[in-house]
């Protein structure tokens, strides 16, 4: 048992890392892509590119039905299990049902694709919305695949693809804007590489064992039925949490403000979240599978000692990145994006402070869905969708992309503040708020460092300057206040056996040295 619990861990570390790396790849990529793309389009384009991206992912998701996640739920149980049968089970199943509804809707939008692009725009926009809408089905099919790659827990396939696909869809789309195409040149390469991505996955599936019509499963019924029981909860909660996380202050945007308000709103919305949900989202896709392989194994302790250790890493990063985005919001944009967007400035300053907040509650709603906990978020997320609307209604039209951060900042937050308290009480967890606090201080004295900075010089000498001095005043505050336990110091040294050769020896010799300012005692 003890040596099973050890392979356990170190698989845990391994996926972090790879999913922190892939997660990284793509940050960077998406960001420079970001930049050329909101230059050259400008803020009236960048809007409606925008909007057929959040439409055509709100039409994905009704596609989807929850069955996404109760992929990577199930492939991740039944592997628990050691129930390979009932693992291709759930992808067969799954997949059916998502390619006869793709099929049907793809159909359905690109028909009416005229009269939704005149809803909010004009006619003339009616062929990026049809685009848009034809990557639909290899979309859903990406989607699905990559599902039971997470529930098989095998995340250095992600890295991988990455690694070779990133600089070539970053060369395809600046190749197409600098053409001329603009948005039609962006929505066919993303439609390009959606095609692409559905043909890798399908390899690696069948790479990793997965035998789709491998012939009758005497539990097929009894599978279908739990996956159909769990998905009713998931759709109710994922259509609430569509209109609470999801940017649906992009549907009134689009109908009571201009397009440059839109671009305004999503350009916001973009940058905080790129650097925001790095980490979040990283430990997501691994604690989800981990989270409900535990649950299928009976490993209560496990669920919460992981909890408290990922709580803690994430805050770790999402402070300081969010006080950082905080003081440099107005560079950020001046220097990166151009002048033409600094309408933006406050509603970022927003989405960095409230996505610093609704970062915690990335390890509470694993392990929820993961222990099929997930009745309450059900309930609160209702209440919390009927307020976002009716902030919506009461703010876009007068204050525009302002008025749509404050709606969903102030919606989000509470969802993640009372999420987290359910979750600890509901569950028996305990919260590291010593070590957050920690945490805090030591971001706020960055903040003010970094402020000083940028004030002394405002041009963009100081926007450069204050960044590595923020992470080296961030590092040194930590360390003084005790920040880093004990077990910091073994999990970090662990991440030698994922790095070969003198890669490793580095890692292991720069953590001891990092170790030797610390006593070693757990605060």
């Amino acid at each position: 048992m003890k040596k099973e619990n050890s392979a356990r861990g170190d698989r845990l570390i391994k996926n972090s890392v790879l999913n922190l790396v892939n997660q990284t790849i793509a940050l960077v990529a998406s960001f420079a892509t970001s930049v050329i793309v909101a230059r050259i389009l400008k803020p009236e384009n960048y809007g409606i590119f925008n909007m057929t991206l959040w439409l055509s992912g709100l039409f994905s998701w009704i596609i989807s039905l929850g069955l996404i996640q109760a992929v990577t739920k199930y492939v991740a149980e039944y592997r628990g299990k050691k129930q390979d049968a009932n693992v291709n089970t759930v992808v067969l199943f799954v997949m059916k049902i998502e390619i006869g509804v793709s099929i049907l809707f793809t159909a359905l939008l690109v028909f009416f694709s005229t009269p939704i692009a005149d809803y909010f725009f004009s006619e003339n926009e009616s062929f990026y919305f049809a685009l848009a809408f034809m990557g639909l089905l290899p979309g859903i099919l990406t989607a699905v695949f990559s599902a039971t790659i997470d529930g098989l827990q095998k995340f250095e396939y992600f890295t991988k693809y990455t690694i070779i696909t990133t600089p070539i869809a970053f060369a395809a789309k600046i190749g197409a804007l600098y053409a001329g195409y603009k948005i039609n040149g962006l929505l066919a390469v993303n439609l390009l590489f959606s095609v692409v991505n559905t043909l890798f996955f399908w390899h690696v599936l069948k790479k990793e064992g997965i035998r789709l019509f491998a012939g009758i499963n005497p539990e097929e019924g009894t599978v279908r039925k739990k996956i159909i029981s769990y998905n009713w909860t998931v759709s109710a909660i994922q259509l609430t949490a569509k209109v609470v996380w999801d940017k649906s202050e992009n549907f009134f945007l689009g109908r009571y403000c201009s397009a440059v308000q839109l671009g305004y709103y999503n350009l916001a919305f973009n940058v905080a979240q790129r650097f925001m949900t790095l980490l979040p989202s990283t430990f997501w896709r691994v604690l989800f599978p981990a989270m409900s392989e535990y649950f299928g194994s009976g490993d209560k302790e496990k669920i919460s000692r992981l909890f408290y250790l990922s709580s803690r890493y994430i805050a770790f990063v999402s402070f300081p990145v969010g006080i950082a985005g905080i003081v440099l919001s107005y560079p950020i944009i001046n220097y990166m994006y151009g002048a033409e967007y600094l309408g933006s400035k406050y509603a970022l300053q927003i989405f960095f402070f409230s996505m610093m907040i609704t970062s915690l509650s990335k390890p509470g709603s694993a392990i929820l869905y993961g222990m099929e906990k997930q009745s309450f978020i059900l309930k609160y997320s209702a209440v919390l969708a009927v307020v976002n609307i009716a902030l919506s209604l009461l703010l876009i039209p007068k204050y525009g992309a302002l008025g749509a951060a404050v709606s969903y900042s102030i919606v989000t937050m509470a969802g993640s503040v009372g999420g987290l308290i359910y979750t600890c009480s509901r569950v028996s967890l305990i919260y590291p708020f010593k070590s957050i606090f920690k945490i805090m201080m030591s971001s706020i004295i960055m903040g003010i460092v970094m402020t000083m900075i940028v004030k002394q010089e405002a041009e963009l000498l100081g926007f450069i300057l204050s960044i590595p001095a923020g992470i080296a005043v961030y590092f040194i505050s930590s360390t003084l206040w005790g920040t880093f336990e004990e077990e910091d110091y073994t999990l970090l040294k662990s991440l030698k056996k994922i790095f070969p050769g003198k890669w490793g020896k580095y890692v292991d010799d720069t953590v001891s040295f990092v170790a030797s300012f610390k006593d070693g005692t757990r605060k």
